[in-house]
């Protein structure tokens, strides 16, 4: 069903039918919601069976094709809400962030995946600051008596922290607000067609996500990807960091010790291999990496390159690599919200509620019965391995 129709101004047959493919579309919503990464309602809870597509692409990935591990949280959605009320009556929590206590925007809490705009709105968890429903698009749909402001903007939390991550290097700050007048400023659907997508994207976003084979890099976590630290350490390891570490000499000792002259390279001499390493590493300094390429084609002597070279390469074709940087660069720890599932969210809050309910009932007041339940049933989480120390040990190489 089109989200543009206006059942109101259909034929009665018309509006009989539509309620019905209404319901048909809710169901097939509420099946996906249910199924998509939920191993354990078709394996029951075998961990040695493997998770296929369920009754067809609609439902979900398959496990066989990306770990649960790397799609953990690829539901989670969150969102940023305008303060309403007077900033003096915004409460901080215990989950707040610096940049929420003065500025216009806050976030709320988490829900698993956003029903469609003609299904309902999102419940988040926990309520902060009273907000439980939120209302909210990636578009303005042209209500009337609507400010954009009073539309929360929707996202993932792992596409927020790098958005802050990124921010602090430009603007060395979170600047929320300056995120949000630019969603305001494109918040049309000419503007949301026609902004750039990857052909992957564009492929599977219909009004509920096709999980097409090939593409379950979409949804694996860009923050916590299992294996990356050691990868990327282990490209680092073997060139010998320290202070004794010297690029020339590595340059140097990759040459042959045969005179580079005499040995024929796509049929010509190598002349380029008589110059010395650092004369070498100079020429290297002016080119991308497509013309580094090019060079080690023409000349034996550009195939073994150190990693100070692709280290600068990588910095500067790809500045939006965080894992790269070095830690003096931006100063960030990953917010709560990248590594918590909302049914982690929801089992506290309920172990809360009971027990601050046995302790009311127990001559305790309601104030001291949720400290003390909040205390007894904290809100940690435990934020995995991340690249750190990788971007400190490749820093040495520049």
């Amino acid at each position: 069903m089109s989200l543009d129709e206006d059942v109101h101004e259909k034929e009665d047959s018309e509006g009989s039918s539509s309620d019905a493919n209404t319901d048909s579309e809710r169901q097939i919503y509420y099946n996906w919601v249910l199924q998509t990464f939920d191993a354990r309602s078709t394996t029951g809870g075998d961990p040695q069976l493997r998770v296929g597509y369920f009754d067809s692409p609609m439902s979900g990935y398959s496990a066989d094709a990306i770990s649960p591990e790397e799609a953990r949280g690829c539901r989670t959605a969150q969102f940023l809400v305008h303060k309403t009320a007077p900033r003096d009556q915004w409460q901080a929590d215990q989950l707040h962030e610096p940049w929420e206590i003065d500025g216009d925007w806050s976030l709320t809490g988490i829900c698993d995946g956003t029903p469609s705009r003609d299904t309902g709105i999102p419940t988040v968890w926990p309520a902060r600051n009273g907000i439980e429903d939120v209302e909210t698009d990636n578009v303005d749909i042209g209500m009337q008596d609507t400010s954009p402001d009073d539309i929360a903007m929707p996202f993932h939390p792992w596409c927020f922290d790098i958005f802050c991550r990124q921010s602090k290097i430009q603007f060395q700050r979170i600047n929320v607000s300056g995120l949000m007048t630019w969603r305001n400023a494109e918040f049309d659907w000419a503007a949301f067609g026609s902004f750039p997508r990857a052909k992957e994207v564009e492929a599977s976003q219909e009004q509920w996500w096709s999980h097409k084979p090939g593409t379950e890099y979409l949804v694996s976590n860009p923050l916590y990807v299992p294996g990356l630290p050691g990868i990327l350490l282990s490209a680092v390891k073997d060139e010998g960091l320290g202070a004794s570490y010297d690029a020339y000499d590595e340059t140097k000792s990759s040459q042959s010790a045969t005179d580079p002259r005499t040995l024929p390279h796509n049929g010509q001499a190598d002349f380029l291999s008589v110059l010395p390493a650092e004369i070498q590493l100079m020429i290297i300094d002016y080119l991308g990496s497509s013309d580094i390429t090019s060079l080690s084609i023409a000349s034996r002597a550009f195939t073994e390159l150190p990693n100070c070279v692709w280290y600068r390469l990588v910095r500067r074709e790809m500045p939006w690599l965080w894992e790269a940087w070095d830690e003096s660069e931006c100063k960030h720890s990953p917010l709560l919200w990248t590594n918590v599932t909302t049914a982690e969210i929801k089992s506290v809050i309920r172990a809360r509620s009971t027990y601050a309910k046995a302790l009311c009932e127990d001559a305790y007041t309601e104030n001291a019965a949720e400290r003390v339940a909040e205390h007894r049933f904290p809100l940690s989480v435990i934020l995995p391995d991340q690249a750190e120390g990788v971007a400190e040990s490749t820093a040495d190489l520049g």
